[in-house]
């Protein structure tokens, strides 16, 4: 069965799309066949990719939806170096926001796009943009799980509360009756600072009780932004080192987690 997964929270720079590329990776390297959307019009993860954008985006495959009400998203696919396919975007997914809060239904585009393809995976990763509109509306109504990227700030802590927020009300809404958070994802943790343990603690104290915090930890590297240069993922950057093996874990989490 297909797990769709939702990569959100309504806050920049936490890691969305390095946890949305690098677990990809590493669910491929466990032999998953993954698709990775990019719903976010920056375009960072359609970019670390090396994705060609001349040609059909998610974009230009929601236009020709909203013209026929057909799903052709199979033609915006791409194969990766990385063993996933990729759906990427370009800033011209700007312009959905007001065309999907016009039309009839627009919430349950990407769920309609997604349907005749999402058999062929078994995991389906949705990348969003840091805040809560009609885009993000869309991944989270198409899927049937979140992760939620936290920042081991104590800044960070009010938009995980936002999303876990959100998520309820897609439930009471029946937009996504059955949607849930996978877990709460600690990023850019660096233990040697009190401040972070602090915060580590803090998270799993205060929203464990709702909802999973992943065992999983991604620390604070250099070697991140180093991959991000050379435009490859830290399995392949760095393959033996403390990210790698991270998100290999959580792949493994994520794998034996009870959908």
């Amino acid at each position: 069965m297909t797990r769709i997964i939702a990569v959100a929270v309504p806050k920049g720079g936490v890691g969305k799309t390095t946890t949305t590329l690098n677990l990809g990776a590493a669910l491929a390297e466990q032999g998953k066949r993954v698709l990775l959307i990019d719903c976010d019009p920056q375009g960072n993860l359609s970019q670390a990719l090396n994705a060609d954008s001349s040609g059909p985006t998610l974009y230009s495959e929601m236009r020709a939806f909203l013209d026929t009400y057909t799903s052709t998203l199979e033609r915006a696919v791409q194969p990766t170096t990385i063993g996933v396919d990729l759906v990427p975007t370009d800033v011209r997914l700007n312009l959905a926001n007001g065309e999907l809060t016009l039309a009839m239904h627009g919430e349950f585009v990407l769920q309609k796009l997604l349907r005749p393809i999402a058999p062929s995976y078994d995991f389906v990763l949705l990348d969003t943009l840091p805040y809560l509109g009609v885009l993000v509306v869309n991944t989270l109504v198409a899927a049937q799980e979140v992760i939620i990227p936290m920042e081991a700030e104590y800044f960070a802590t009010q938009s995980v509360g936002l999303m876990i927020d959100q998520v309820q009300l897609m439930r009471r809404s029946e937009l996504n009756p059955h949607l849930r958070v996978t877990g709460v994802l600690l990023t850019m943790v660096d233990q040697r600072t009190v401040i972070n343990r602090q915060v580590v603690e803090y998270a799993r104290r205060e929203f464990g009780i709702d909802v999973p915090v992943f065992a999983t930890i991604i620390k604070r590297s250099v070697r991140f932004p180093e991959s991000q240069a050379m435009r490859q993922t830290i399995l392949q950057y760095d393959p033996h080192g403390e990210g790698a093996r991270a998100y290999r874990a959580l792949a493994e989490e994520i794998i034996n987690a009870v959908a």
